[in-house]
């Protein structure tokens, strides 16, 4: 924005973000100062970690950023649609948002999406803009959210489908277990279970690297943690789970689809639920659907899971939001005029 607040794009306050994660937990589970540093490492060179704040705010958010030719900014919020906001706090006001979009809407950032959970944005206006310096457009995106008013196993009995609950009882009885500190042993088993689940079901993006489990298995603390689902022994499965003040994130999965008798996604949604409990946690957040994968969504939502609207904020700049902006803010007849075009 060429007016009114200012953005600021600096280095991290390293001792202040580990102040605001005492033990790895905070406000907002993907932006602790572990995650980042372990989704910066997995990142092409020139992504460089920044912090982002304005002017009349004292909280900041962690991005990755690059630099274009003329010295605007590319920022990324990572991984993407998922919960990454202030350190801080991660519920904003509605003038500290309208603050924050204002000031964003800048040609010193040539493009950032941000993606808003729903719990901390319910209640909240968000329009698009537009200004001289840049715009927002705003759209959505879903994201299946289970919310848990009771125990798990109270939510097991009311809003788990029939179906599953079976399963849940067929794990039990064939004594597959889930462990939450796997050796290094386990974390190599479970490795080869997510780069064939990689490779088989054909999923988007680029694949994690083999220290991305070790830093999620080691280094988050109470913020997160790589589960690991064991079957006489084996690995069968296994998922990274992520904590923060309101919600369970359950972030990245992947399962041995060439065992029959078991069920380990079930095993790890149930563990879920009960790590839930156990925090106090009322928000399970199983993450989005690919379009098209009809199975998946039934799979979550027979867990009670509801799919939620969860706001896609888009930030760009350039010649064309400069151009539509003075064309909103000029009389017809005066446009004209400058354009040559209108009688004197």
């Amino acid at each position: 924005m060429i007016f009114g607040a200012r953005v600021h794009i600096r280095k991290p306050d390293a001792g202040q973000w580990r102040q605001a994660f005492p033990d790895g937990l905070g406000a907002s589970a993907f932006s602790s100062p572990g995650f980042q540093r372990a989704i910066l490492d997995t990142e092409p060179s020139g992504w460089v970690q920044r912090a982002v704040s304005v002017d009349g705010s004292d909280l900041w958010l962690p991005v990755l950023g690059r630099r274009d030719r003329v010295g605007r900014w590319e920022l990324r919020v990572l991984p993407v649609a998922y919960d990454v906001m202030p350190v801080q706090r991660a519920r904003l006001s509605q003038v500290e948002l309208d603050t924050w979009i204002d000031a964003l809407c800048t040609p010193r950032i040539s493009h950032f999406i941000w993606w808003l959970p729903p719990w901390h944005t319910d209640g909240l206006r968000i329009e698009p803009r537009r200004h001289l310096g840049g715009g927002l457009t705003v759209g959505s995106h879903r994201t299946y959210v289970i919310r848990l008013d009771g125990t798990a196993d109270e939510h097991l009995e009311r809003n788990v489908s029939t179906t599953m609950r079976r399963y849940v009882r067929r794990n039990d009885k064939a004594g597959v277990t889930v462990v939450a500190k796997p050796d290094g042993a386990q974390i190599d088993a479970y490795f080869g279970v997510y780069q064939q689940s990689f490779h088989d079901n054909g999923w988007v993006g680029e694949m994690f690297p083999r220290r991305f489990l070790d830093a999620a298995a080691r280094t988050l603390g109470r913020g997160g943690e790589l589960a690991v689902v064991l079957h006489e022994g084996q690995v069968v499965g296994g998922g990274i789970l992520m904590f923060d003040r309101d919600a369970l994130h359950y972030f990245q999965g992947a399962i041995d689809r060439g065992v029959k008798d078991i069920n380990p996604h079930v095993a790890l949604y149930t563990y879920a639920l009960r790590c839930a409990e156990a925090r106090g946690i009322r928000h399970v957040n199983l993450g989005g659907v690919n379009d098209g994968n009809e199975g998946l969504m039934r799979f979550k939502t027979s867990w009670g899971a509801e799919a939620t609207s969860a706001t896609m904020l888009t930030f760009t700049s350039g010649a064309r939001y400069t151009w539509a902006a003075v064309r909103e803010r000029l009389p017809s007849g005066r446009l004209a005029r400058l354009l040559g075009g209108g009688s004197r």
